[in-house]
This record gives structure tokens, C-alpha cells and sequence, in this order.
């Protein structure tokens, strides 16, 4: 009977964790913040929610350890408690990408919408990388670029790409990424790129995706 106890809290503070990402904006919130610490006020901008509702989604995910705060200045600023949590969301993420045909057709109509030809992955990088000249463009904010980023990548925000064109050469193959598999940023700057008759490509996987690759292949 003292097992049954045991094991049935232990699911019980489990099912702490499965409950605070069971909520989209929740595994938003997770997401921006696996890019770089960030405040209650720069959150609600970046999820399109009320300061105070933002607080309490964030109050769960601290709940469940997932994310830790600490007051700078007059600022609380929120990060991700370790790179456990960035594994966590990478898996549910893998499984509904692979296993869920509703969010492979989002995915299919988002790569329609955007009128994204071609795109690659980290893997696809490598092995052209070898083959021809890759001039690979960062378009998160310079302050996720700054957090961190992946090694050789350029630091063109979004924003400033229209201006900075003439820093890219046009007989290059330009790939751009940003947060990962569904961020616009990278298909909006490959969609700019292409209109002004350069070759670029929108890569799938973002910063957070390499970081979790490099730290699997150092363990085998």
C-alpha cells in the first residue's frame, strides 16, 4: 500500500509538468524563452496577451519548475530552468509533428501560405555546406542572436534585412532561420530575398534545435 501511495504522488507531481504545457500559450511562452531570458511586459508583446494573464501562465509554468524569475533592476525576468525543459518540448514536438496528420496539414498549409518552395534542416545544412558556399543569415532579434546562436550564423534581424541587403552577395546560396519549425520570421526574410532575386532558402530548424543536437552527438 506504501507503494501504491509513493508511486501515485510521484505521477501526481508528474501530471504537474503535463498540465503546464498542455496550454498553447504556455509552450509559446516556453518556446521565446528557450531563445533568451525575457520579461513579464516583453512576453505579453511577443504572445499577443494581457500582462496579467501572461503572469499567471508564466506562474504555472514556475510552479512546475519548468521556468525560474529574478528581479533585475525593476524588472522580474523570466528563463528557462535548464536545458531539460528545451528536450521536454523538443519531444512534443517530434511526436505531434510524426505522429498527428492535423498538425502535419497545418504545417503543409503554413508551407503553402507562405510559398515556401524549399526548405532544409541542420542535417541538409551540413551536407550542402560541404558542396557549395552557405551564407547562413540569423533574423531572430539581435538579442536572442547575442544569447546565443548557431556558430559562423550572420545576425540580420528581420526588421533590418530590407537595408542590409548589400551585405549578402547574390551568387551565394543565403539560408535563413529563426526560432524553429513554426517562426515566420525566416519565411518572411526568404520571401523578401527572393523578390530581390536571391537564393534563399528558409531552414526548418532554429537555434534551440542545433543547441539540442550538439549536446546529443557529444554524448555518443
Amino acid at each position: 500500500m506504501a507503494t501504491t501511495s509513493i508511486k501515485e504522488q510521484v505521477y501526481q507531481e508528474l501530471s504537474r509538468v503535463t498540465h503546464a504545457i498542455s496550454n498553447p500559450k504556455r509552450m509559446e511562452l516556453i518556446d521565446v524563452l528557450s531563445q533568451k531570458d525575457y520579461s513579464v511586459e516583453e512576453l505579453s508583446k511577443e504572445i499577443a496577451m494581457s500582462i496579467a494573464s501572461t503572469s499567471q501562465h508564466l506562474q504555472v509554468l514556475k510552479s512546475a519548475k519548468l521556468i525560474d524569475k529574478q528581479r533585475q533592476g525593476n524588472f522580474i525576468i523570466y528563463s528557462i530552468t535548464d536545458d531539460s525543459v528545451l528536450r521536454l518540448v523538443f519531444a512534443v514536438k517530434e511526436l505531434g509533428f510524426r505522429k498527428i496528420a492535423e498538425i502535419e496539414r497545418l504545417i503543409r498549409d503554413f508551407k503553402t501560405d507562405k510559398n515556401i518552395l524549399e526548405s532544409i534542416t541542420l542535417d541538409d545544412l551540413l551536407i550542402r555546406s560541404k558542396k557549395e558556399k552557405i551564407i547562413l543569415i540569423d533574423v531572430r532579434p539581435e538579442e536572442e542572436y547575442k544569447a546565443g546562436h548557431i556558430p559562423n550564423a550572420l545576425s540580420i534581424p528581420l526588421e533590418q534585412l530590407q537595408k542590409r541587403l548589400n551585405e549578402l552577395p547574390q551568387n551565394k546560396t543565403i539560408v535563413a532561420y529563426c526560432r524553429g519549425p513554426l517562426c515566420v520570421m525566416a519565411a518572411d526574410a526568404i520571401k523578401l530575398l527572393n523578390e530581390k532575386k536571391y537564393k534563399a532558402i528558409r531552414m526548418e530548424d532554429g537555434y534551440v534545435e542545433w543547441k539540442l543536437k550538439r549536446q546529443e552527438k557529444s554524448k555518443n
